[in-house]
C-alpha cells in the first residue's frame, strides 16, 4: 500500500470517527458525500483527493452531524 499524506490520514480518521457515530457504511458514505461508493477504498489505496473533494467530505459530515443533533433534540 502506498504511503498516505498526513492530511489524507487525518481525513480517513475523521471519516471513520463519523461513521462510528452514525453507523453509516463505507459505500453509503461515499455515495452520500461524493456520489462515489468506492471513495474510501480508493483513498486508502493511494488516490489523492483534491482540496475541493476534501471540502465536500467535511461539509457532508458537518451537515449530517447537524441533522442528527436536531433529531436528538426533538
Amino acid at each position: 500500500m502506498k504511503k498516505l499524506h498526513p492530511n489524507v490520514v487525518t481525513l480517513l480518521a475523521d471519516i471513520e470517527a463519523y461513521r462510528k457515530i452514525t453507523g453509516e457504511d463505507r459505500t453509503a458514505f461515499g455515495l452520500g458525500a461524493l456520489n462515489d461508493g468506492n471513495f474510501i477504498s480508493r483513498v486508502e489505496h493511494g488516490r489523492q483527493p483534491s482540496f475541493s473533494t476534501i471540502d465536500r467530505v467535511y461539509r457532508y459530515i458537518e451537515a449530517r452531524k447537524k441533522a442528527v443533533r436536531k433529531k436528538a433534540v426533538r
